[in-house]
């Protein structure tokens, strides 16, 4: 039988009083009704948290458990309607490897502290599974989603969806930060991203952020970067650096579909990949802003990328160039470019359209299928 708990019932109100005890006395009053999988190996918790209000709290709340669990219910009457504000310099919510199946529906994240984390999740295995239906998050925030693990056991923070939510406010470093130790190889294992119709539409910083490996599938929405890094510096919708080992061949993967960019200051970029792995662009769209006079600069390259491996764009309509940086022999790379159309007239032409960087630039196998804009 699933139980419903409040965290009026545990001592927290409503409004600006702090409930960080409270909501900590909720999640340990979890921990001790866990009960064993009759099925499997792990503990079952089927726990719904509901959410009436805004709630104040200024320290990390813990998913720990004896053992992997999964079950849990975060549930609230509609964004900004049910909301958690965090004060503290910490994470709202830590994962040390052990909730599994987590849900969160209809409710929101707001810190008011440029340090603070909405969730730290260290995972060997036992952290996986999370979803996310109609949720928000707004304030400022270090970062937003951060997974990460123990050298040498990492493994899994994997099967992530986020469905209709909004990401709003600013991230110094990035929305969803994932394999934040890179010098980890085994943080490669951190797959399987899902955002369906979300609402990407915030001040600064990176949307998603891989330094290790990822599968991410992306469809629909509106991706907007509504503003400029207090240090002037690029802010991305996805930013996959070059890590200090080589990637796993298996876990390079984007796939964007029916996804409406606008990336508005010329310093902010669609994506910066460093990946050698598969990345595609289906019926997606750049080109709000190409009325702007940054649109016609020989600089502005929105969509970068650093030895790639395949890259292709079908049907999209495409503003600024495309800056492509090989310094490595190409043996199997490719970017094609199928249907597709550049929006600014004066870019037309591969010359004008391709920034091509690196010693073996001339190498790069680029090809136009069909282009709509008769770029051959």
């Amino acid at each position: 039988m699933t139980t419903i708990l409040r965290p009026e019932d545990y001592g927290a109100t409503v409004g600006a009083a702090d409930s960080t005890e409270a909501f900590r006395r909720l999640f340990a009053e979890i921990a001790k009704r866990s009960r064993r999988d009759p099925g499997g190996d792990r503990l079952q918790t089927p726990v719904i948290i509901e959410l009436s209000g805004q709630y104040t709290v200024s320290g990390a709340i813990s998913f720990a458990a004896a053992s992997r669990t999964q079950g849990i219910t975060v549930r609230g009457a509609g964004k900004r309607t049910s909301e958690i504000v965090m004060t503290g310099a910490e994470p709202l919510f830590t994962n040390p490897d052990t909730a599994m199946g987590v849900r969160f529906y209809d409710c929101s994240f707001r810190s008011t502290n440029p340090k603070a984390s909405f969730l730290y999740s260290s995972s060997t295995g036992g952290a996986q599974d999370w979803g996310f239906t109609n949720c928000e998050w707004r304030g400022t925030w270090r970062y937003g989603i951060g997974l990460d693990g123990p050298p040498d056991k990492s493994n899994c923070n994997s099967e992530w969806y986020f469905d209709h939510c909004h990401i709003n406010g600013s991230y110094d470093v990035a929305w969803l930060w994932s394999g934040m130790t890179p010098t980890i190889k085994q943080q490669d294992q951190f797959l399987n991203f899902s955002l369906r119709d979300c609402k990407v539409e915030f001040e600064y910083g990176d949307a998603l952020r891989f330094d290790r490996g990822g599968s991410i599938v992306v469809s629909g929405g509106s991706w907007i970067i509504k503003g400029v890094r207090p240090d002037g510096g690029p802010s991305r919708f996805f930013n996959f650096p070059a890590p200090p080992t080589p990637h796993a061949d298996s876990v390079q993967s984007l796939l964007v579909e029916g996804v409406r960019f606008e990336p508005r200051k010329p310093m902010n970029l669609v994506i910066e990949s460093a990946w050698k792995g598969q990345i595609t662009f289906l019926s997606c769209l750049d080109d709000a802003w190409a009325y702007q006079p940054q649109s016609a600069a020989d600089s502005y390259a929105p969509h970068r990328y650093f030895n790639p491996g395949g890259v292709r764009y079908q049907g999209c309509q495409l503003t600024g160039r495309h800056r492509v940086t090989q310094t490595d022999p190409p043996s199997r790379q490719a970017i094609v470019y199928d249907q597709c159309a550049r929006t600014v007239a004066s870019r037309r032409t591969k010359a004008a359209f391709l920034d091509l960087q690196g010693a073996y630039a001339s190498s790069i196998r680029i090809s136009h299928r069909d282009d709509r804009d008769g770029i051959t």
